[in-house]
């Protein structure tokens, strides 16, 4: 198979079962990426110790950890983006998984043209940089395009990939609603049109992050039945 890869990105795959995790190595390898695997949470830590890669495929069920308690220590150190694959697909699980950090979820069994398309897919939002615009001001919050950072009353925000989309989306569209399936779009791609749980749970892991009472949230406003908006005033 030819690469399709225009520069080598390093992944970290942890999985226990051989058999899966043989298969998916082949399959990035192939597609140009440079391969790493991990069959326990401790030999991961240690692989990231050793050089962050630039994305993780997860299994929830490992050995020696829950893949929920992988991703928390992982989060409070980086925000290397990580897919979770897992075999259980239960709403829950899967809502656990994004609000522990996870960028996406993945259900076992899976066809391996998805699991390329959301490889690709996660490593593109990762490097993409909308334009014309450098620099987006709204109220206190400021966004800083070409270094992919937010600040909110001179304070930085932390953001994984996904919320930095998110962030983006709705302050070039500030006093706009945007809607549920334009932001899942715009962030995550066609494939998850009508998902609103995974845009919910990033939406509060966001606002956890960016507003003084998320509850009373006044720079990310839901509108009823419809998305979300950013008020200009």
């Amino acid at each position: 198979m030819v690469s399709i890869q225009s520069e080598t990105h390093q992944i970290l795959i942890v999985e226990d079962d051989e058999n899966t995790a043989e298969m998916m190595r082949l399959l990035l390898a192939d597609a140009g990426y440079e391969v790493m695997t991990a069959d326990m949470a401790e030999a991961a830590i240690d692989r990231i110790e050793l050089g962050v890669p630039d994305l993780i495929l997860l299994d929830l069920h490992l050995p020696d950890a829950h893949g929920i308690d992988f991703l928390n220590s992982v989060r409070r150190q980086s925000f290397i983006p990580m897919i979770v694959i897992s075999g259980f697909t239960h709403q829950q699980e899967k809502v656990a998984a994004l609000e522990a950090g996870a960028d996406d979820f993945l259900a076992k069994p899976f066809a391996k043209d998805e699991l390329l398309a959301r490889v690709k897919a996660l490593l593109r939002r990762v490097e993409w940089t909308p334009e014309p615009q450098t620099r987006i001001r709204v109220r206190k919050l400021e966004l800083d395009m070409p270094r992919r950072q937010a600040m909110i009353s001179g304070r930085r925000l932390h953001l994984t990939p996904i919320e930095y989309g998110l962030l983006a989306t709705l302050m070039r569209r500030a006093g706009e609603t945007v809607t549920h399936n334009d932001l899942l779009l715009a962030v995550w791609g066609d494939n998850y049109k009508g998902d609103f749980s995974v845009l919910r749970v990033n939406i509060s892991r966001l606002r956890q992050k960016l507003e003084d009472n998320p509850r009373r949230p006044r720079y990310i406003v839901t509108v009823a039945g419809q998305g979300y908006t950013m008020p200009i005033e």
